[in-house]
């Protein structure tokens, strides 16, 4: 696990490293007409798009603001990343057409789950703790709430990222 840097761009870096791993590890198995399956969030929904990150903000903001939008603090390089969720419950993320650093692969491939409620349970790469929900916003769109604490932070955070087909 990495530590979360004290430095502002370095932290939103981190955090986008931490929520990516939430659309990159899940997988959508909601079942039609039970509770708390919100209309269209299953794998039909998911699988076969490009998702992008369009949209994060984190409250309370980690510089004393009410809600502070990371989207915005994002290097271009990783903007342009997506993810693809295939049908059998992998998925490929991808760099997009501009890296942020030339080592890294082009693709990485994952699992990913969604329980029949909308909480995603996966792997986080970065030392937060909580939990997470998808919400299908539109159809080409969807939301992940994620509501926890990086390390020994004792504030309670919530995050909220949005994702569009592209």
């Amino acid at each position: 696990m990495r530590k979360v840097l004290m430095f502002p761009r370095q932290r939103v870096a981190l955090l986008l490293v931490a929520f990516m791993s939430v659309l990159f590890f899940t997988q959508c198995k909601k079942e039609k007409n039970k509770p708390g399956n919100e209309e269209g969030m299953n794998a039909a929904f998911l699988v076969g798009k490009k998702w992008q990150i369009k949209a994060m903000t984190i409250s309370p903001g980690l510089e004393e603001e009410e809600v502070q939008d990371l989207y915005k603090d994002l290097p271009a390089c990783t903007k342009d990343d997506y993810v693809i969720y295939n049908a059998n419950g992998t998925g490929v993320e991808d760099e997009g057409p501009t890296k942020c650093d030339g080592n890294m692969p082009q693709t990485r491939t994952f699992n990913w789950n969604l329980k029949t409620d909308g909480t995603l349970e996966q792997p986080v790469e970065d030392d937060f703790t909580g939990t997470f929900k998808a919400v299908k916003t539109s159809a080409t769109s969807f939301t992940i709430t994620g509501t926890g604490k990086f390390g020994d932070d004792t504030v309670t955070r919530t995050i909220v990222i949005t994702c569009n087909a592209i």
